[in-house]
């Protein structure tokens, strides 16, 4: 027999392969794995060169790849199992102001005013009718819409960071974005984004409140004073001197002395001389102007008042620099002379044959993106040049305006990184879309609220591995027997008692029942068009080649380095356990013997909390319980999952050969003489204890 395994080099299909290899002498095993997180071809490595085994790197949403592979085995075992990340920009309209925030940020400010709503897998803010506004692309424009509700969820995986000269945007993989065409795509087909450069909105503010107050010193002395209200020549000025701290200056504390102060620095000793004037002009407090020894002058500004304004506004290091939010809503003549101050500091302007641009570079990705959002209030147009970091420094940006586009693409990144965390959406009214990222990308709303109204896009986020597969089977080989391995989680949580496979799915949220749509897919592929396919689900796998992060491993190698043992809140999350070879053996039964669309539960009957097992892993290795510590749970941390496998004990005659003891064990002994295998796999992030609280 040829079988086809897809996820085959992550934990439980690594072991899988090897199982049915050291079996079945006459089989052979095709590996396709487009080697993702926690996919490693390490797990594979003392059968690599055997002649029965092939890997091959892809994914299983490659029609044509899985199309060619399909025509030529017997069986297939499917173990290959959305949104836009925390850090991401998005402006909002509110109370009057326009302001660039993170949706982390976003989500944090009005959970203090308004319920958050839990579903088990989602936290759901809803703001409908309280007149929060955020960007959208329509009719060649950015227009401000209403937004109805902003959601996030625990997520754990790979970002995409697309890059290019229209803006950059971190997104998960299935996150789907437009085209420079108008058409929604996969943000994993790297395409040519779709960026708003116009905004129709008319800013018309002329005057800015300070949010900064002043107060008497202990001794009776006023600090040194700035006005509240800046209109006219004073608002002039202060706009002046906050371009000039963005762009060539610095915030600082002397704790020697106590003193804050500004220093800008320049060569050009007449525009610092100008600055100092606008410092007068808005202020009591006294300035000196000096030369260093590489012939740039310093203007240096003593004020704890201006000290605070500055990195309130602005922010305080170069990395952290950003627009003040007041500058958005100002009158364009304002504005720009706003951008012409910042030029005037770290830009350069530019003239070619048939252009004149104004370049600017920050390392601040904040920055970057706010000076999207103010070029787009502007009306003027520009493009983004993004360097990669270099020994240790930061990503550049340099935004350069433009009179004529190149039509021409440009290069375009396509960047993968690990991430742990939060990831969010929006429901903004009478919209798919908002605004996001550096550039104003237009993303798409992917929220399971939408699923039904575009089910072409729902399939494609959520189960088009599975619907790839079963479409190769029902065209090129409709006798390939094929096995998809399901888990637990789609039955929803339980209290007491065990799911057996007659229950109804219940998952946790409508977002969580997606992840049981390619389950009904197998169901409905299989009775429609007469497929030989079945649906296992089983329990918390555990054993050799798990990946460092999960609870039996992390323990393992924490308690080998002495390091403390976390445990999630207070460690009576139950799981039912098994082995996962006892689980291979039973993913093959039901490959050999099991009947075409029926469902098979797998599970050990091993039920134990978290900190039970923690407890036996410790005495195992004559560690003391003193290095367990209880840490903040997890979010979304279902209290228990329970199956009831009496269906394929008593019709395929399948009983797990480990109980828990005999499992962890054997478990413990593989990790500690493995060390070659998890060694180059754990970091500090790998070993955690709160891994979801970490930028990845």
């Amino acid at each position: 027999m040829r079988v086809l395994v897809t996820g085959g080099a992550g934990f439980i299909g690594s072991n899988f392969i090897r199982y049915i290899l050291e079996k079945h002498k006459d089989w052979e095993v095709i590996n396709l794995d487009k080697l993702g997180y926690g996919s490693k071809l390490a797990n594979l490595k003392d059968i690599e060169n055997d002649p029965r085994y092939t890997f091959v790197k892809g994914d299983i949403n490659d029609f044509e790849l899985v199309k060619g592979i399909i025509k030529k085995v017997d069986a297939v075992v499917n173990f290959a199992a959305e949104s836009v990340a925390e850090n991401e920009f998005v402006a909002i309209h509110r109370h009057g102001r326009i302001r660039l925030v993170t949706f982390g940020e976003l989500f944090e400010e009005l959970s203090k005013t308004n319920k958050v709503i839990r579903d088990g897998k989602h936290e759901i803010i809803d703001v409908s009718g309280k007149n929060i506004k955020v960007l959208s692309f329509y009719n060649g424009y950015g227009a401000w819409f209403p937004l109805k509700k902003i959601i996030r969820h625990y997520y754990k995986g790979k970002l995409i960071c697309l890059r290019q000269k229209w803006g950059e945007i971190y997104v998960t993989p299935n996150h789907s974005v437009y085209d420079v065409f108008g058409n929604l795509v996969s943000a994993e087909s790297n395409p040519e984004l779709l960026a708003i450069r116009r905004i129709n909105y008319y800013p018309h503010e002329h005057k800015f409140k300070s949010p900064i107050s002043t107060r008497a010193e202990r001794n009776g002395h006023l600090r040194v004073t700035l006005d509240k209200v800046y209109t006219g020549k004073k608002l002039e000025a202060l706009l002046r001197l906050l371009a000039a701290y963005i762009s060539e200056g610095n915030a600082t504390y002397n704790k020697a002395n106590g003193s804050y102060s500004v220093v800008i620095n320049n060569r050009d000793r007449d525009w610092l001389e100008l600055l100092a004037e606008d410092y007068m002009l808005i202020s009591n407090g006294s300035y000196s102007i000096t030369k260093r020894k590489d012939s740039v002058y310093q203007l240096e500004l003593k004020s704890k008042e201006f000290y605070q304004m500055c990195t309130d506004l602005c922010g305080k290091n170069a990395p952290e620099k950003r627009l003040p939010d007041f500058v958005y809503g100002l009158d364009r003549k304002y504005q720009i002379m706003f951008w012409e101050t910042l030029l005037k500091g770290d830009g350069t302007y530019r003239k070619w044959s048939r252009d004149k641009t104004a370049e600017y570079t920050t390392v601040s990705r904040r920055l970057a993106a706010g000076l999207g959002l103010l070029l787009a209030l502007m009306g003027i147009d520009y493009t983004y040049y993004i360097s990669k970091p270099r020994r240790g420094n930061y990503t550049s940006y340099t935004i350069r305006t433009r009179l004529f586009y190149n039509v021409s693409t440009g290069k375009r990144e396509l960047i993968e990184v690990e991430y742990e965390g939060y990831v969010y959406d929006l429901e903004v009214e009478k919209s798919h879309n908002f605004i996001a990222g550096v550039g104003n990308i237009v993303a798409h709303n992917t929220h399971v609220d939408r699923s039904i109204s575009n089910p072409y896009a729902f399939i494609e986020s959520n189960v088009l591995g599975v619907y790839t597969i079963l479409e190769a089977i029902r065209k090129y080989n409709p006798e390939v027997r094929l096995v998809h391995v399901g888990t637990d989680e789609v039955y929803g949580d339980i209290i007491e008692g065990s799911f057996t496979e007659e229950d109804r799915l219940m998952p946790s949220s409508p977002y969580s029942a997606s992840k049981a749509a390619g389950d009904m897919l197998v169901l409905g592929y299989a009775r429609t068009y007469n497929l030989n396919a079945s649906i296992t689900r089983c329990t918390n796998n555990y054993g050799p080649y798990q990946f460092p992060e999960k609870l039996i491993p992390k323990t393992i190698i924490r308690a080998s380095m002495g390091l403390k043992i976390p445990i999630y809140g207070t460690g009576q999350n139950v799981r039912d356990w098994l082995y996962v070879t006892d689980h291979c053996e039973a993913v093959e039964l039901v490959l050999e013997k099991g009947e075409k669309r029926e469902v098979y539960n797998i599970s050990a009957g091993e039920e134990k909390t978290n900190l039970e097992v923690v407890k036996t892993i410790l005495k195992l290795m004559g560690k003391d319980e003193d290095l367990i510590e209880f840490v903040e749970d997890r979010p979304g941390h279902d209290l228990r999952y329970s199956l009831d496998s009496t269906k394929i004990r008593e019709q395929l005659g399948w009983k797990p050969k480990h109980n828990f003891k005999e499992g962890i064990k054997k478990t413990v002994e593989w990790y500690l003489s493995n060390e070659w295998w998890w060694r180059p796999l754990v970091d500090e992030k790998v070993l955690h204890p709160t891994p979801w609280k970490l930028r990845w």
